[in-house]
């Protein structure tokens, strides 16, 4: 009696062992069958916030100066701190495309980053720094003389890329460069003493005394209007605004006394 009992016991010891046995290697290989590889992770993704110019490539947040910068895909790019910086080296596909017009493209409209350097939102201005976003926009930003240096990035121009503004020729790098000194000329193009300009066409038809210079008519004594120092006088009162708009194409420099 005590021998069968014992041999059923360790029948069934015997049995639980196998079931366990058995569990553990499904377990095992269902474990290793829904384990993705580490090769299959997402990689290439573009993070990008900001065109690397005027907002930071990482948190898409304004640049207050031109301090913290660096080269990535032969091109100078900025940022808001260092730290952003050292984020771009470690991965630069993350932050930058190869040309600017790409970088443009690629962050435009896009929100600012809310969770990386969220110091920067809560920042106060220190004392005696100017809070106005205006006065910052202000700040002369050129980098180049626009003739042989692009004005916004400082590298070499192609001299095939060429425009004007304000009578000023300028020549830069890219056509993204372009668009940005053209939307606002005084931030990027200083005026060069001895720059040959190319004066607009004279369309003058009378003297601003005594005829009008646009239509060569008797002027109106109640219609006088001045530009740099010179007083003038018109037929009109849409004449007198055609003159203040482009003086230089209707008014000859008063000889100096």
């Amino acid at each position: 009696m005590n021998q069968t009992i014992t041999s059923l016991a360790l029948i069934v010891v015997m049995a639980l062992s196998l079931q366990a046995f058995a569990h553990g290697k499904h377990d095992k290989n269902a474990h290793g069958k829904g384990k993705a590889p580490a090769s299959k992770a997402v990689k290439g993704e573009f993070l990008g916030k900001g065109d690397g110019f005027k907002t930071c490539p990482v948190t898409g947040e304004e640049i207050q100066n031109k301090d913290v910068k660096g080269r990535f895909f032969g091109r100078t790019v900025y940022f808001c701190c260092p730290e952003c910086l050292a984020d771009a080296k470690k991965n630069p596909s993350a932050y930058i495309k190869r040309t600017q017009a790409a970088q443009i493209a690629a962050t435009k409209n896009l929100p600012k980053s809310e969770d990386h350097h969220g110091d920067h939102q809560a920042r106060k201005p220190k004392e005696g720094e100017k809070q106005d976003s205006k006065d910052a926009e202000k700040k002369f930003l050129g980098k180049g003389d626009g003739l042989e240096t692009c004005p916004v990035t400082g590298e070499a121009v192609n001299k095939h890329v060429k425009y004007e503004v304000n009578g000023r020729v300028f020549y830069v790098c890219c056509e993204s460069c372009a668009d940005v000194v053209k939307k606002n000329p005084d931030l990027f193009l200083k005026p060069v003493e001895g720059e040959k300009k190319e004066e607009p066409e004279f369309l003058g038809k009378g003297d601003g005394d005594t005829t009008c210079p646009v239509t060569g008519e008797a002027v109106d004594k109640d219609l006088r209007g001045e530009v740099e120092g010179r007083v003038f006088y018109v037929c009109c009162a849409s004449c007198l605004e055609m003159v203040k708009k482009n003086p230089a194409a209707y008014l000859k420099k008063a000889n100096k006394k």
